[in-house]
């Protein structure tokens, strides 16, 4: 652990930072957020109705949740109306951000009745992810997740080690649209969007980590759990719906090679302290 790399000052300032002027944003014009947050909700429940399918998880509404880089929790509010949930932790390190949470639960899930989600039910957590532990006892949670927030760290390794002192024996963690970082740069297409609106990726401009993890720092990672599914996804033409196996990925020379050249999105499922079910 002697060489885990963490976030500087700087790049937790320049967090808050952003995500407070994001968080302004927010609150002046509400309607913007319509299709981002239509989006990201059918994107969770969605995930998670195949998580189910694929591996037999049985979520109950006593099921423990917390996400990792919740922003205004909008993911983990989709989760408390699907599954009905009786109590789910959301952290970041904006309190900003999250204390949307409320205008999100109460306009996005308006029951026919007129009233919102209970936002009581959500617990929200505003602080350095790496320091939670500090906070909160250890094999709390029966699930942890988190959607593309891994990259804002400079070392996944120290990630996943907090999350697994989180988790319960049996214990679940997903993580989504990471990136593998590509030799030639190809991890950098996603965010052509960004260069074309800004001239620059503008979280940068705060300081913010863009991280791109090489397949050997992946793995190590990865390797934290005891047992674990990854895929890994390209972004070329043609192949990016070509799903591949982490594990058989990273033991070919031949695959290792094009996935660090190509890089790719990186996704999976990991389990504390039991073996993984694939059902499919």
């Amino acid at each position: 652990m002697s060489d885990y790399r963490y976030q500087n000052d700087t790049n937790k300032a320049g967090e808050v930072a952003f995500r407070q002027m994001l968080a302004a944003e927010d609150k002046d014009h509400p309607y913007r957020l319509v299709h981002t947050m239509k989006e990201r909700i059918e994107e969770t429940i969605r995930v998670f109705k195949s998580l189910e399918q694929a591996y037999g998880l049985r979520i109950t509404k006593d099921t423990v949740f917390g996400e990792l880089g919740a922003e205004r929790a909008q993911r983990m509010l989709a989760l408390i109306d699907h599954y009905g949930l009786e109590k789910a932790y959301a952290f970041d390190i904006s309190p900003d951000m999250l204390n949307l949470s409320k205008m999100i639960s109460e306009t996005f899930f308006k029951k026919s009745d007129g009233r919102g989600l209970p936002h009581e039910k959500l617990v929200l957590v505003a602080e350095d992810f790496l320091k939670v532990k500090e906070k909160i006892h250890p094999a709390q949670f029966d699930f942890v997740f988190c959607f593309a927030t891994i990259h804002h760290f400079p070392d996944p390794r120290p990630v996943f080690q907090t999350v697994h002192s989180l988790l319960r024996d049996g214990g679940y963690f997903y993580f989504d649209r990471e990136a593998l970082r590509s030799w030639l740069g190809l991890h950098e297409v996603a965010r052509f969007r960004g260069y074309f609106q800004h001239g620059s990726i503008i979280e940068r401009k705060y300081g913010i980590l863009e991280t791109q993890f090489s397949l050997k720092r992946w793995r190590e990672a990865i390797e934290i759990f005891d047992d674990w599914h990854v895929d890994l996804k390209y972004p070329v033409p043609g192949l990016y719906k070509l799903k591949m196996d982490f594990r058989s990925v990273a033991d070919s020379r031949v695959l290792s090679f094009a996935a660090q050249l190509l890089g790719g999105r990186i996704f999976g499922l990991l389990r504390k302290k039991a073996r993984l079910t694939d059902t499919r």
